[in-house]
């Protein structure tokens, strides 16, 4: 068992501290570097949940954000400069950049009705800007400088877990 004396060292030298960046970006700009960059934020072949959002789910997001609903930020670990792990929020990324990719068409919706059916190629004018308009919230967990590999991916394996 430690000490006082040896716990308060421990948190005076910053070990096991986590940092928390909190940025926001317009959903265009994000899918913009998700396609640009392949390494910047992979959410390909992989499934955060057991089971991957059907459409309507999906498309109850993007109305989630045309109506300005409350969207629940993603949560990534920065792994090096610009380059990133999606701790929380993969199943809402794809979703996102399949929509701006046009490969979802919008089904289910249960407020703005009338874009069932839309594709974003097809949006009209004013729901287009407003979505265009919207940001989404990042949260970057960067660990201390001094922490290893293993302790990053049990604080990762640990964030995730109270996430869902």
């Amino acid at each position: 068992m430690m000490t006082d004396d040896e716990i308060n060292g421990k948190y005076e030298s910053a070990q096991d501290r986590l940092i928390q960046e909190i940025d926001r970006i317009k959903l265009p700009a994000l899918v913009e570097k998700i396609r640009s960059n392949p390494n910047y934020m992979r959410i390909d072949n992989y499934s955060q949940s057991a089971v991957d959002w059907d459409d309507v789910k999906k498309s109850q997001l993007i109305e989630s954000f045309i109506i300005n609903f409350p969207v629940m930020p993603i949560v990534i670990y920065e792994k090096s400069y610009h380059t990133y792990k999606v701790i929380d929020g993969k199943q809402r990324l794809k979703a996102i950049v399949d929509f701006f990719s046009n490969k979802l068409v919008l089904s289910g919706l249960e407020v703005k009705t009338e874009l069932n059916r839309c594709t974003y190629a097809t949006l009209p004018y004013h729901a287009k800007t407003v979505l265009n308009r919207h940001s989404l919230s990042l949260i970057s967990v960067i660990p201390s400088e001094d922490a290893s590999l293993e302790e990053i991916a049990k604080i990762i394996e640990i964030i995730a877990e109270r996430l869902n």
